[in-house]
């Protein structure tokens, strides 16, 4: 019987248990907390005023001048301020971290007493309670006069019907006033200090009657006209923005430069000047004479050297001469009128009643305050149309000498043009009888017919015998 060979059982690997190893943990992993996910609607930054009331909110009012709704500060103290928006360029990439003022303290008295605790409160309770906003706009909370809040209550609802206002009595406007906004009804039912800064202001803009035991108000466009009018001198008085500067009374305000032409330099030179001139011609020629004349008494080829170098002399003095007229004759720009000097006043004037009544006015006042003959602004727009016509008649003359110089410049370059016609003309004939030619003259062309005589060679004259 054959033997066979049989596999051997196979062993069960015994297991084994991986030894222990020492690691140190990461400080990081172990204390490093997730950041929240960012929310659609982020907390805004506000500068608001100190000393505030502690009844002080954030109320929803109509804008007086767009009637849009808008945020403003009130405190039942000092009044109404208004929120100014400042952003940073948005190529700028800068964000805000906001902490509550109790972790900022405890973290800051912590970094005062030892370092290492610093660290342990800025991981616990500094840094985590924290939020990190990527939108730096900063809402600033200015002083806004009341004033404007109430005007559209007074105002008329259309420009036309100024005149035709009744006098009403102070509870009358209030519940105008509050049938705007709901806000208005719960300020007033909530502070009656808001009443009579209501009532103070009033009595600036309105013309009032006493009826009985009762005052009754009605807007005045004269008194509204002369309030605007000293707000606009306070804002003229601290000076305007430099942008407000730059592009509304810089710009325009400025003069067009009129060339003065050649022969009017000429023409215009004073005689003595020209008395000047000659006269310092004449010396220089008699210096030259004299130098001539003590030159003479010597050898005449002397004489002849010094005769060459007088006229040398002559020649470079009719030169500089030359050169001195011809500097004078260059195009000299002056301007074609001077400002006076109550002109730029007035332009700032009228710029900031312009932005007050835009930005702070109902449009229904807005013909009253264009049709008041107070402040006087008749000097300034006469010196603003005759700019007007200044700048209409500079570019007219541009336009005239654009169009002269354009017909120089094609009578110039005439001849050019007929010589790049005649090689644009010659170019296309020969395209076209490359293009005519047939395919075995084609073909002929490109035979190397160096070593081969010409046809013509063939009849020629055979020459004479000797």
């Amino acid at each position: 019987m054959a033997r066979t060979r049989s596999k051997p059982k196979a062993t069960p690997a015994k297991e084994t248990t991986p030894e222990p190893t020492e690691t140190t943990p990461d400080p990081a992993e172990s204390t490093a907390k997730p950041l929240p996910p960012s929310t659609n609607n982020p907390p805004k930054l506000f500068i608001l005023p100190k000393d505030t009331s502690p009844d002080s909110r954030i109320v929803t009012l109509d804008n007086p001048a767009s009637s849009a709704p808008s945020r403003y500060y009130f405190c039942p103290n000092k009044g109404f301020y208004e929120f100014t928006r400042i952003a940073a360029p948005k190529k700028d990439c800068k964000s805000w971290l906001i902490v509550p003022d109790e972790v900022y303290d405890d973290a800051s008295s912590n970094a005062e007493s030892d370092a290492e605790t610093t660290d342990e409160v800025g991981q616990e309770e500094g840094l985590g309670s924290g939020y990190v906003t990527d939108k730096t706009d900063l809402f600033l909370a200015t002083p806004i006069d009341i004033l404007f809040l109430i005007l559209p209550a007074l105002a008329p609802k259309r420009g036309k019907e100024t005149g035709k206002q009744h006098f009403l009595a102070f509870e009358d406007h209030l519940d105008t006033l509050a049938s705007i906004s709901r806000q208005w009804k719960v300020l007033l039912g909530q502070f009656p200090s808001l009443k009579d800064m209501i009532e103070r202001r009033m009595v600036l803009v309105c013309d009032t009657v006493t009826a009985g035991d009762e005052t009754m108000y009605r807007l005045s466009s004269d008194r509204l006209v002369s309030i605007l009018t000293k707000k606009a001198e306070r804002m003229c008085a601290k000076g305007l923005p430099p942008s407000l500067e730059e592009r509304f009374i810089k710009t325009a305000l400025e003069v067009p430069l009129m060339n003065v032409l050649r022969s009017d330099v000429a023409t215009s030179t004073s005689t003595s000047e020209l008395a000047a001139q000659a006269a310092a011609t004449t010396e220089i020629m008699v210096a030259t004479d004299s130098q001539s004349t003590t030159v003479s008494t010597l050898t005449r080829h002397e004489s002849s050297l010094s005769t060459s170098t007088t006229a040398d002399s002559q020649t470079t003095t009719s030169t500089a001469a030359t050169s001195f007229t011809s500097t004078a004759e260059e195009v000299a720009p002056k301007s074609a009128l001077q400002t006076p000097p109550e002109i730029p006043a007035l332009l700032r004037l009228r710029t900031s009643l312009t932005y007050l009544t835009s930005a702070y006015l109902p449009l229904s006042l807005h013909p009253i305050i264009k049709a008041s003959p107070t402040p006087d602004f008749s000097s300034l727009d006469a010196h603003l149309a005759t700019l007007s016509k200044l700048r209409a008649e500079v570019l007219a003359l541009r336009s005239i000498s654009d169009n002269i110089s354009r017909k120089r410049g094609l009578a110039e370059d005439e001849g050019d043009i007929m010589e790049r016609e005649e090689k644009k003309r010659k170019k296309e004939e020969e395209e076209k009888k490359k293009k005519s030619a047939s395919l075995a003259i084609k073909k002929l062309k490109k035979v190397d017919t160096s070593g081969m005589k010409k046809l013509s060679s063939f009849f020629t004259k055979a020459p004479k015998k000797a």
